[in-house]
């Protein structure tokens, strides 16, 4: 433990030197802190508490009865908060256990109950119609079983599934399995029946499923025949389109797409939809709009390259009072009153208390979120904070770490996400302990809260990323978001690997995790401007990028 707080407190001292502020007060830097229920109580619920009571109920010698107020005060967004409290604090029966892990011939022995709690519908899929028929029989006390199991056992599943109602159509879409979609489901689907689910908020998961699965190709089919009522959303709208080009039908597409511009509020989503029809027409007068767009995005950059329209609104340097500031950085429930204080009424008065309070370059990045905040987002800023760390790497990885870092946390250092994710470059608590086993350190959680040792987590990260996705700038930033075997998972599916009018940007499209396709979207923008700035001598264009991004063997 010795060796830990030394090592700490130097680090410390190393990431204050600049700016010629002392060790921090920030209290889970100080010796031998653990985290308590007295201090859990005075936080806030926030994603930032969440990540406390994890460490809280880390411990080894916590009562059940508190770790259950513990658990209590978290906001519920936390999968690994869950998943940690149920594994500890085990709450599920032990005759209900015995029903969740008996066998198929086990479960014939047992009463209703057992059978509805035991008995899933991807395992009901293999069952023969014999044994389905037998376990209909015994499952009076649950009807919703008991019908599900009736599509699965009948003649033609499909035609009974689609004269069922729509709740059960979802519900056996979703809960059999793929396999069961494919072999039996994967069937036209009647107009009629598509505008009819087009209206439930579960089509929007149906969607996901299926525009991102070319072995559901009939489905797909089916979803062209879908008329806008109204009642779609943009973005519903905007995957119709997607899956309207794949199919080829190019008419449909625009239809969707122009929906879908005309629907859209935000900035960024009509940007995307007015880049796609001038995808599927060829018509400048698209390109011409959407080089006039003050959002930064892959879609408007490359709008502005084709037309030689220069981008206008980009700053790198933001002037600070160069004062040494009394502002924590470390502390992430100060952070939340800072984001939460910004988010209205941000006028002179305010702006001009923040930029006396961030006075400092270890609160650039702070006062560079205000400002954009101020500015609406119509003045941009790529700023490149922690020089001194991250100047001794070469050019490729520096620009990738800004790009990555802005995406993450926009480089705050007490940034901690709902799923716990940690610092400037936003690394999960599992991550950093392992990359920490590899480099042979100490590892303390907290320390990820310090730049210097964080940005060197990332970039240990990164180095494995390289390696496997032949230093890729796209392929990387799906891998960093949606993990290395997910992105392999993807380039499998035959993405990037075409070449055509659409391509790169469908492949783009058809990444399944929308929030990892809009990541690796917002990372490319992001390289590319960085790597503009920093690497003056070696320009590059977004056509020559997009010209690079083919799959790797696999």
């Amino acid at each position: 433990m010795k060796k830990i707080i030394l090592s700490l407190v130097g680090t410390v001292l190393f990431n204050l030197s600049v700016s010629g502020n002392t060790i921090p007060t920030t209290d889970f830097l100080q010796k031998d802190f653990k985290v308590t229920l007295d201090w859990l109580e005075n936080k806030p619920q926030s994603s930032a508490k969440d990540f406390f009571i994890i460490q809280y109920l880390e411990r080894n010698n916590i009562s059940f009865e508190n770790a259950k107020i513990a658990y209590e005060m978290s906001n519920g967004r936390n999968a690994t908060l869950k998943k940690l409290f149920n594994k500890k604090f085990q709450t599920t029966a032990p005759i209900d256990l015995k029903c969740y892990r008996a066998s198929i011939e086990q479960l014939k022995n047992e009463d209703s109950k057992c059978i509805a709690l035991g008995l899933s519908l991807p395992e009901a899929t293999k069952l023969s119609r014999s044994d389905l028929k037998f376990f209909i029989s015994k499952l009076d006390p649950y009807p919703t079983l008991k019908n599900d199991l009736e599509i699965l056992a009948s003649k033609d599943p499909f035609n009974a599934l689609l004269n069922s109602d729509t709740n059960r159509f979802f519900r056996i879409f979703f809960d059999t399995g793929s396999d069961y979609r494919v072999s039996t489901l994967n069937k036209i689907i009647n107009p009629e029946f598509i505008n009819k689910i087009s209206k439930e908020k579960e089509f929007e998961r149906f969607l996901r499923y299926v525009v991102h699965d070319d072995k559901l190709n009939n489905l797909q089919k089916s979803l062209i025949t879908l008329k806008d009522d109204k009642t779609l959303a943009p973005h519903l709208l905007f995957s119709l389109g997607i899956n309207a080009v794949n199919k080829n039908d190019i008419n449909s597409a625009y239809n969707f797409f122009y929906n879908a511009y005309n629907k859209s509020y935000l900035k960024v989503d009509k940007d995307k939809a007015l880049f796609w029809m001038f995808l599927v027409t060829q018509n400048n007068s698209f390109l011409s709009e959407l080089s006039k767009s003050w959002d930064n995005s892959i879609y408007t950059l490359y709008a502005k390259e084709l037309l030689d329209v220069k981008i206008d609104n980009i700053v790198y340097n933001v002037d600070l009072k160069n004062e040494k500031t009394s502002y924590d950085i470390y502390d992430a429930f100060k952070w939340m009153d800072v984001v939460e204080d910004t988010k209205k009424n941000l006028d002179d008065t305010k702006l001009s208390k923040y930029y006396n309070l961030f006075t400092d370059e270890t609160t650039l990045s702070h006062y560079t979120f205000v400002l954009q905040r101020y500015n609406k987002y119509k003045v941009q800023y790529f700023i490149t904070p922690f020089r001194d760390i991250v100047k001794g790497y070469d050019i490729y990885k520096q620009v990738l770490l800004y790009s990555i870092a802005r995406q993450e946390s926009l480089f705050i250092p007490s940034s901690i996400s709902f799923s716990s994710a940690q610092g400037v470059m936003q690394i999960m608590p599992f991550l950093s302990e392992d990359i920490a086993k590899k480099l042979k350190e100490d590892y303390n959680i907290y320390e990820q809260f310090i730049p210097e040792i964080n940005i060197k987590y990332g970039s240990f990260h990164l180095d494995t990323l390289m390696s496997q996705f032949d230093n890729n700038p796209l392929f990387i930033a799906y891998a960093y978001n949606g993990g290395a075997g997910y992105t392999r998972t993807q380039l499998k599916k035959g993405l990037f690997k075409e070449k055509n009018r659409f391509e790169p940007f469908l492949s783009m499209e058809l990444i399944s995790y929308a929030e990892t396709r809009e990541y690796g979207k917002k990372v490319l923008a992001n390289y590319y401007i960085y790597n503009n700035y920093l690497n003056k001598e070696n320009p590059i264009s977004l056509s020559t990028i997009f010209q690079s991004l083919v799959s790797p063997s696999y």
